[in-house]
């Protein structure tokens, strides 16, 4: 589980030029390892919850 907090520049968001925006987040992710080595990679994200701090929702 991880917290990400930045400002929206550079590319574009799900297809939301960049605003210049704060936004704050969290991903989760989960990892199937099987013989040490990763066999599987899960993650979510809110993105309507990004959107929404980037004023587009």
């Amino acid at each position: 589980y991880f917290v990400f907090e930045g400002k929206h520049t550079g590319i574009p968001f799900a297809g939301v030029p960049a605003t210049g925006k704060t936004v704050k987040f969290s991903l989760m992710m989960l990892l199937r390892i099987a013989d040490g080595k990763i066999i599987e990679h899960r993650s979510h994200v809110d993105v309507h919850d990004v959107l929404r701090q980037l004023g587009v929702n």
